[in-house]
């Protein structure tokens, strides 16, 4: 395996629990499919990278791609799916992680790879993701855990390691927001 550093982009629905239960079944699937089309139609339309690795994970799409593959800045982009998403009403959180990926090495195919164990189907992305997880972390913050914390909440959030990696520097000193050890600044609302 090797080990290169990457960009991650995780766009997620944040308010997928309080419309499931507000619907009928049938609303809920046709509304999840929705969901899903619509960040794919971005990526289709405006891919952020030449060569991504893109996975579905029910509640948020995630996106990986090398540092260097970028094919536009990715906070622009992650701002367009926003916008997108707002028009059709879906609340989100998208990020934007930066860090180590380990992928297989070169002479072997970097494509996801599904196995079977006893009779389950086990779906490999690859190796350890940096990026993924720093994203997950953050996802997870923007939800209450209880009645002290109301979490960060729906917006557009990057990690302090991406907007080194990018080379960029904030007009004004946003909040820093802590999760897991990772620290992520709120762009927008």
């Amino acid at each position: 395996m090797i080990d290169e550093n990457a960009y991650g982009l995780l766009i997620a629905w944040h308010t997928l629990e309080d419309e499931e239960y507000s619907l009928e079944p049938d609303e809920f699937v046709a509304r999840c499919q929705a969901f899903r089309e619509l960040v794919l139609g971005c990526v289709r339309e405006r891919a952020p990278a030449s060569a991504l690795v893109v996975v579905d994970v029910g509640h948020a799409l995630y996106l990986e791609f090398a540092q260097g593959d970028e094919s536009e800045d990715p906070i622009s982009w992650l701002r367009f799916v926003r916008g997108r998403l707002e028009e059709n009403e879906f609340f989100s959180a998208l990020f934007l992680s930066h860090g180590g990926r380990w992928l297989k090495s070169e002479e072997e195919r970097n494509e996801p790879s599904i196995e079977r164990v006893s009779d389950m189907p086990l779906v490999s992305l690859g190796g350890p993701s940096e990026p993924f997880r720093r994203a997950l972390y953050a996802e997870a913050s923007t939800h209450a855990s209880d009645d002290h914390n109301a979490g960060w909440g729906p917006g557009v959030y990057v990690d302090s390691e991406a907007v080194e990696a990018l080379g960029r520097r904030f007009k004004n000193a946003p909040t820093p927001l802590s999760a897991a050890g990772a620290t992520f600044f709120r762009i927008s609302g």
